[in-house]
C-alpha cells in the first residue's frame, strides 16, 4: 500500500511538471508583436530543444526518484518480511518446547507411579514369602506331631496287653497318659482269633468310638460328634485348642 501511494504521488508530480512546461511552451508560440516568419521559427525551435533537455531531465531525475523508493520499500517488505518469519520460528519452537516439556512431566509421573506400584509389590510379595515359609513351618510341625501321634496310636492298638492276659487296652498308655479302664461297652470278641480286644469308647456320649485326638493333651478320648461341642478335654479337663481325627483299623 505504501509502495501505490508513493507511485501515485510520484506520477502526479510529472504529471503537474509536465503540465506546467506544456503551458509555457503555448505562452512562448504566441507571436510577439511584428516580428518576422523566420525569427519566430527559431524562437519556438530554442525554446523545444531547451524544454526537450529539461522534460529528460526531470524525467531522469524523477526515475531516479522512483526507482530510490521502490528499494527502499523492497527492503523495508524484505525486513517486515523476515520479521515475521522470525517471529513465527519462535512460537513455533515454544509451542515445541512447551509440548515435548509436557509431555515429559507426564511420563515423569508415569515412571513415578510405576516405582511405587513395583515398590507396594515388592513389599506384599515378602509378606506373602514370610507367611508362606510360616505356613510350611507350622505344617511341617503338625506334621511330625501328627506323625508321632500316629505311631503312638499304632503302637497302643498292636501292642502287648496287661500282665493278666485279658488283651484289654488301657486308653491312657495308649497315647501318653494314664486314664481310666476301658468301658465294658466298648469291648468286642475278634471273630478270627477269638480274642476280646477293647475299642476306645468316647468319654462324652459314651455310645461312639472315640475317634479325635484333643491337643495339647493328646488324649483319644471324643467321637467325631462330640469334638463339635467338647471345649475341654473329658480327661484330664485341659482346655482343647485342636483337635486330630484318627482312623483305627
Amino acid at each position: 500500500m505504501e509502495m501505490r501511494e508513493g507511485g501515485a504521488v510520484v506520477g502526479a508530480a510529472v504529471a503537474a511538471r509536465n503540465v506546467q512546461g506544456t503551458n509555457d511552451y503555448s505562452l512562448q508560440q504566441q507571436p510577439g508583436g511584428g516580428g518576422g516568419g523566420g525569427g519566430f521559427i527559431d524562437q519556438n525551435h530554442m525554446l523545444f530543444t531547451n524544454n526537450n533537455g529539461e522534460f529528460a531531465l526531470q524525467f531522469k531525475q524523477q526515475s531516479d526518484e522512483i526507482s530510490y523508493f521502490l528499494h527502499s520499500q523492497g527492503d523495508q517488505l524484505r525486513r517486515t518480511l523476515a520479521d515475521k518469519r522470525q517471529r513465527h520460528y519462535r512460537a513455533l519452537l515454544g509451542a515445541a518446547e512447551e509440548a515435548v516439556s509436557r509431555r515429559m512431566r507426564e511420563k515423569e509421573a508415569e515412571v513415578e507411579k510405576a516405582a511405587r506400584r513395583n515398590a507396594e509389590l515388592e513389599a506384599r510379595a515378602g509378606q506373602l514369602s514370610a507367611e508362606a515359609q510360616a505356613w510350611q513351618a507350622k505344617a511341617r510341625a503338625q506334621g511330625v506331631q501328627a506323625a508321632t501321634l500316629q505311631a503312638q496310636l499304632q503302637q497302643a492298638m498292636v501292642g502287648p496287653g496287661p500282665a493278666n492276659g485279658s488283651g484289654v487296652l488301657q486308653e491312657g498308655s495308649g497315647v501318653g497318659c494314664g486314664g481310666d479302664a476301658e468301658d465294658a461297652e466298648s469291648a468286642y470278641v475278634d471273630p478270627v482269633s477269638d480274642r476280646r480286644v477293647t475299642s476306645p469308647s468316647c468319654k462324652m456320649c459314651r455310645t461312639r468310638v472315640a475317634t479325635v485326638v484333643l491337643l495339647p493333651c493328646r488324649h483319644l478320648c471324643v467321637c467325631k460328634e462330640c469334638d463339635d461341642v467338647v471345649q475341654a478335654c473329658p480327661l484330664c479337663l485341659s482346655l482343647r485348642s485342636a483337635s486330630v481325627e484318627v482312623y483305627l483299623t
